[in-house]
This record gives structure tokens, C-alpha cells and sequence, in this order.
């Protein structure tokens, strides 16, 4: 069971980290960007590779639906 208490997030967008974070003192981001303050684009790099997955998921050749 997840808990989300243990869920890493970004300091600067909010974002969940599933990677090595980028660190500034006490502070973690996902990206240099969210570290600068700039605007970054992980959600949508998490959010387009989530699509891929679902799409890369075919039915083996001899499913009979």
C-alpha cells in the first residue's frame, strides 16, 4: 500500500519526484528549473509517458476479444 506521506514532492511545482531530486539546501526539486523558479515541464513529461504505457499495452495476438 502506498503512503503518501513518503511521496516526494516538489518544492516548486508540486510535482511527485520518482527520481533523484535536485537539491538546494532542505529543499528538493524535480527539475533546475523549479529550482530557479522557472516554469518546468515534468507533469507533462510524467503525464505523457503515463499515455505511452497505456497505449503500448496490446492484447497478445491470440486473445480471442
Amino acid at each position: 500500500m502506498l503512503n503518501i506521506e513518503d511521496m516526494l514532492r516538489c518544492d516548486g511545482c508540486g510535482v511527485e519526484i520518482l527520481w533523484s531530486p535536485v537539491v538546494q539546501g532542505k529543499r528538493r526539486y524535480c527539475c533546475a528549473d523549479c529550482r530557479d523558479g522557472l516554469p518546468c515541464e515534468c507533469r507533462e513529461r510524467l503525464e505523457l509517458g503515463e499515455e505511452r504505457r497505456k497505449t503500448d499495452v496490446s492484447p497478445p495476438s491470440n486473445y480471442p476479444g
